[in-house]
């Protein structure tokens, strides 16, 4: 009965603090839901029922790039509005990099001089006939120079980059702060104690007192308890967010898709002006799409039945989804673990009124003592983890720019050559390019699988480590063999990529410069091969040397690694006489 009871309160603190990471963010403000919309003007009586309705208040000679009757500043607040992203006090202004709500001509007059030039959608009858009136013999001449295209790739990173940070920084901020509400309400199913002297007072008969007083007594150590070792895992987790930025996959992909663009100009502006200029205009940096994704769902744009960029793109975004969701599984993990390592004394804390009823003395002190030791305890192990933590982030932020990019170029490039594969050779096979870009996007996935699975095997290793040895008193020696050999496998699984990446580059500027040297005209590429013989280099190569240098049993021992805890001393009998 008494098992059953803690395991019920570990279980129900443990979802709901981990369900409140996953709430409605549309739920987080009463106010903001009860809002009344606001009232849409009255349609003119002159103007059909879908003609889009005129600013509330429109202001003479704005700005309106891509001309399609509504200014930009109007767009960017009706993107907000529809992403349910416009804050409350600060709406969305892609002008605004600061934050404060307020438009900095200075960027805007930017944009237009950088931008303007430019169509803001894709008009695929235009784009036919762009490509259409290619002479055939020079069907892969650049449509913009590398300067032009270069420019406009420095300025939409200026403006979509930063605000993707501070949105990611924003959507971390809200997730800590439904943990600490989590853990709140958690804490407070500790006054359920207060009802045993009701519930037991059949099993202790004149014990009520005694009960009712001990079971205020664990009442406010549970709440007391809860509180401070979720103020001990809050602090682990702010920095854990923290330092997040400099290791979020989604952040490294977006970063890395810029630069690619940029120190690669010259693959791309064969259709810089027709694809890939017009979709960087898109960019509002409102939300987290990822640049590569809508590259790869606009290349349907330009080559009609290319539904194969649609399959590669849906793909990209369930491995980026999966990166971006790791943090959230993490944090799962955590809170479970919070529950293990938080049961025992909360086990303690629910039998104080029974021990005390029993006759126990001194329960009341000793188990108080115990609480608060646990949680000093929590805290010294946490301390060294953070320090862990910090030493692995630095390391690996390093490593997952230099990968990410490479594996960036890798993909841009080859979407780029699949648009001049389909576009200007009759026949051309989808099957190709599917497994082209497949194995470019597997090969990325392979990458940051390796790079976040083994730092994240580590640091757990470390924690539990840690937690035995300052809660337990287990000396740390005694995972000599761990550090011995942990170590090592964490350090050469980080480097690992890095190494093959750079290995790798260099070979797939061989391969491509060789098969496509000087050519101008679309039906003298040996596209087959081209198209197949880099990434599939990329995918077979990177497994068989990590396997050949024992990359799966290094991670295979971050996983398996046991941390045995500390056999529980069986608590001395009871005592006879009235607890004190």
């Amino acid at each position: 009965m008494r098992k059953r009871l803690v395991l019920v309160l570990v279980v129900l603190g443990v979802l709901l603090g981990f369900g409140t990471v996953w709430a409605d963010d549309e739920g987080d403000s009463g106010d903001e839901q009860a809002a009344p919309a606001e009232a849409p003007p009255a349609p003119h009586e002159d103007k059909p029922d879908d003609a889009p309705a005129p600013a509330a208040h429109p202001s003479p000679g704005a700005a309106d790039a891509d001309g399609d009757g509504v200014s930009d500043a109007d767009e960017a607040k009706q993107a907000a509005a529809q992403a349910g992203e416009e804050d409350e006090d600060v709406p969305y202004n892609k002008f605004d990099l600061d934050g404060d709500g307020k438009s900095d001509p200075a960027l805007e007059k930017e944009f237009h001089e950088t931008l303007d030039a430019y169509p803001g959608t894709l008009d695929e009858g235009a784009i036919d006939a762009a490509l259409d009136a290619r002479p055939e013999d020079a069907e892969l001449t650049p449509s913009m120079s590398v300067e032009e295209f270069q420019k406009v790739v420095r300025f939409v990173k200026k403006l979509v980059l930063d605000k993707m940070e501070k949105k990611m920084a924003k959507s971390s901020a809200k997730n800590m702060a439904k943990f600490s509400l989590g853990i709140f309400c958690f804490s407070l199913l500790g006054f359920g104690l207060l009802a045993m002297p009701l519930v037991m007072r059949k099993k202790y008969p004149g014990k009520g007192r005694v009960l009712a007083k001990y079971s205020a007594l664990a009442a406010v150590t549970f709440f007391v308890t809860v509180n401070l070792f979720g103020a001990v895992l809050f602090g682990m987790k702010t920095v854990q967010s923290s330092l997040g930025t400099l290791t979020n996959p989604s952040l490294a992909i977006a970063a890395a898709t810029f630069d690619t663009l940029d120190e690669n100009a010259e693959d791309y502006i064969i259709m810089g002006k027709e694809l890939f200029v017009p979709t960087l205009k898109q960019l509002e940096g409102n939300s987290e799409e990822q640049p590569s994704v809508l590259l790869l769902e606009n290349g349907l744009k330009v080559v009609e039945d290319a539904k194969v960029f649609v399959s590669i793109a849906k793909m990209f975004k369930k491995i980026n989804f999966v990166f971006s969701v790791l943090p959230i599984v993490l944090f799962g993990v955590t809170m479970l673990l919070f529950g293990l390592a938080i049961r025992p004394t909360l086990t303690e804390i629910i039998k104080l009124p029974l021990r005390a009823a029993a006759g126990e003395t001194g329960v009341g002190r000793e188990t108080t003592k115990r609480a608060m030791r646990r949680v000093w305890g929590e805290m010294l192990a946490t301390l060294c983890t953070l320090g862990v933590l910090s030493v692995l982030t630095v390391i690996s932020a390093a490593i997952l720019g230099q990968v990410v990019k490479p594996a960036l170029d890798a993909l841009l490039g080859y979407f780029a050559l699949a648009l001049n594969y389909l576009q200007f050779v009759e026949g051309a096979s989808s099957g190709v390019v599917f497994l082209t870009l497949f194995s470019v996007v597997l090969f990325l996935a392979l990458n940051l699988a390796a790079l976040i699975l083994s730092m994240s095997f580590f640091l757990g290793k470390c924690q539990k480590i840690f937690q035995a040895k300052f809660n337990d008193g287990v000396p740390v020696a005694s995972h000599k063999r761990f550090f011995k050999w942990g170590i090592p496998s964490v350090l050469f699984i980080q480097l690992f990529p890095l190494l093959f990446v750079l290995v790798a580059e260099k070979a797939l500027e061989k391969i491509n410069d060789s098969l496509l040297a000087n050519i101008k005209d679309a039906d003298a590429v040996p596209w087959v091969k081209i198209m197949l013989a880099g990434p599939l280099f990329l995918v077979v190569a990177f497994a068989l040397l990590f396997w050949a240098a024992r990359g799966f049993k290094a991670m295979g021992f971050l996983f398996s690694y046991k941390v045995k805890p500390k056999a529980v001393p069986k608590p001395a009998p009871a005592v006879a006489g009235e607890p004190i």
